[in-house]
């Protein structure tokens, strides 16, 4: 099952446990809305502040796991401890289209600039100037697309560094926990 957490229907996350618990479901996604395209030039921010989210999400994750579902979220906000690590640069991830576009960023797909193609089922590199000539995928704020589509995730010390780093969107986190059995003597 996939919940999509906006501000409109954040409230209700910690209402899917009862909802959830005894639908046999095995896996429970909470994935967070991204507001890319046209649709982030619509009025109103339907982002979940830093706040709202590090206090819910993982706690709501937790109780739901603690059922035996497999939860699975996005980090969204790092610890400062923590590296920023890009699904881009660090795993073979690829957006694939089905147009034979392939792009490492799921930013890119808004444009028509693509480090690679499908030809004859092979994934092959796109001449210059591509995605990768254009969109560094290391900035001091984390995900590149949350810098360009969603800044206002951000903010910053007053020596102008970022005070968090935002995760790659395509790195979850996964919790899960078997339930406590009850034996019968």
């Amino acid at each position: 099952m996939i919940y999509t957490v906006s501000d409109k229907n954040f409230h209700e996350l910690e209402l899917m446990e009862n909802l959830i618990k005894n639908l046999g479901i095995k896996r429970f996604f909470i994935q967070v809305i991204g507001m890319r395209g046209k649709s982030s030039k619509n009025s109103g921010n339907h982002q979940v502040s830093k706040k709202n989210w590090l206090a819910t999400i993982p706690k709501v994750a937790q109780n739901i796991a603690a059922h035996g579902i497999i939860v699975s979220y996005p980090k969204v906000f790092l610890d400062d401890n923590e590296i920023f690590q890009c699904a881009g640069n660090v795993a073979d991830n690829y957006f694939i289209f089905p147009n034979g576009r392939v792009y490492q960023c799921p930013i890119c797909e808004d444009f028509a600039m693509h480090s690679f193609e499908i030809r004859q089922n092979r994934l092959i590199s796109t001449p210059k100037i591509n995605e990768q000539d254009l969109f560094n995928l290391t900035i001091p704020e984390g995900c590149v697309m949350n810098k360009m589509i969603q800044p206002k995730n951000l903010s910053y010390k007053k020596n102008g560094t970022p005070e968090y780093k935002i995760a790659c969107c395509m790195l979850k986190e996964e919790m899960s926990i078997e339930p406590p059995h009850t034996t019968i003597e």
